[in-house]
């Protein structure tokens, strides 16, 4: 469980808002080159690692989770040096007063700041239970003019991420920014480890894909799907665990500790429709895996969550088959996101045995 650790606290230490995932895209990608050659990244800063197998025609199974985190980015300069901001992705408004950020300028450094609120000494009545507008918060930067921030490199357009603060709450449970959704990429970078070992016992062709911009529109990860064109496709992110004392597991029953939640529904519920019903034959393949290998998981069925395979699974000629695996996390989209280490692990040895058990594409057409 050490390597999980370390692997999680190295890549939620980085900063990766969508459109800016360089750091992580990096970290990836090296960490990648360090298992095979065959490593390749898109324009927009996908990156694939491709695990070949020795038997031919083999099925192209494709594996994958998001590098990008939900953030800010400066809107404006005040004349007193305080930083307007809007939201990349669905930043919880209710976190963000007192929150520590940290902005990175125009060369790549990075300035520690704070979302500021007014005095609590100061305070109206109503506004002591009131949650500020995001149009009425600001990073304060220690700066006291527009002038100096200019000077720190730090101007419209600059983006700021929660303040790294990786933390052991517990021996398997931690807490930290972007475990939303470096969980995933730690899964992918064990799988590749793993999978690299055990070639022989591959029948399908594996491509490992870290993803960008899915806090932001979803799709980022469009271009490469279309490139590598796969039959199977199975999406890992998080998911929200019902087991803190506010949700009592009235809507759910996914919780930490009790393993992967496999998908069978996500829907976003607002705006425009979108979320996924996963091809039910590779969910009861997945089920089937998990039970054989006496890996512990939970079952999902969600409003509120989208992920990328509701997109994925309508690309090609003749869709893909496509299946999601979910990792419970409390307080998601906080700066204080809370995992199981063990969750993750199980989340490793169940993908890891769906990918050597697929032997065959046809099994899991919709009428076979």
């Amino acid at each position: 469980m050490n390597d999980i650790k370390t692997i999680l606290k190295e890549l939620t230490s980085l900063s990766g808002v969508s459109g800016h995932e360089e750091e992580v895209a990096r970290y990836m990608y090296e960490k990648f080159k360090g298992i095979t050659d065959n490593v390749a990244i898109d324009n927009l800063g996908n990156i694939v690692c491709h695990i070949s197998s020795e038997v031919k025609n083999a099925p192209k199974v494709l594996v994958f989770g998001h590098m990008d985190e939900i953030g800010l980015m400066i809107k404006k300069v005040e004349k007193n040096g305080f930083l307007r901001f809007e939201r990349i992705g669905g930043v919880n408004r209710q976190a963000l007063p007192g929150t520590h950020v940290v902005v990175v300028n125009s060369q790549g450094t990075k300035v520690n700041g704070v979302i500021g609120l007014k005095s609590h000494h100061i305070m109206k009545q109503d506004e002591k239970s009131r949650i500020p507008e995001i149009e009425e918060m600001y990073i304060d930067i220690g700066s006291f003019s527009d002038a100096n921030v200019y000077e720190r490199g730090i101007h419209v357009g600059c983006f700021a991420t929660f303040k790294p603060s990786f933390t052991e709450l517990n021996e398997d449970i931690v807490c930290s920014k972007a475990l939303d959704d470096r969980a995933a990429c730690t899964v992918l970078l064990r799988l590749a480890e793993e999978l690299s070992k055990e070639v022989d016992k591959l029948n399908s062709e594996v491509y490992l894909v870290a993803s960008v911009q899915e806090e932001f529109n979803i799709r980022g990860i469009m271009p490469m799907v279309r490139k590598i064109n796969p039959d199977i496709a199975v999406g890992i992110d998080i998911t929200p665990s019902f087991d803190t004392p506010e949700l009592n597991c009235t809507a759910s029953d996914v919780v930490l500790g009790k393993g992967p939640a496999i998908t069978y529904m996500n829907f976003h519920g607002r705006g425009t429709l979108a979320g996924i019903i996963p091809s039910y034959k590779l969910t009861e393949f997945i089920e089937k895996v998990a039970v054989q290998n006496d890996i512990k998981f939970q079952r999902e069925v969600i409003t509120g969550v989208i992920t990328e395979t509701g997109f994925i699974c309508i690309e090609g000629e003749n869709g893909i088959i496509t299946g999601n695996l979910s990792i419970p996390v409390r307080y998601s989209h906080t700066p204080i996101e809370v995992a199981d280490l063990r969750d993750i692990d199980m989340a490793i040895k169940l993908l890891l045995n769906v990918i050597k058990e697929i032997k065959s594409f046809n099994s899991f057409r919709f009428i076979s």
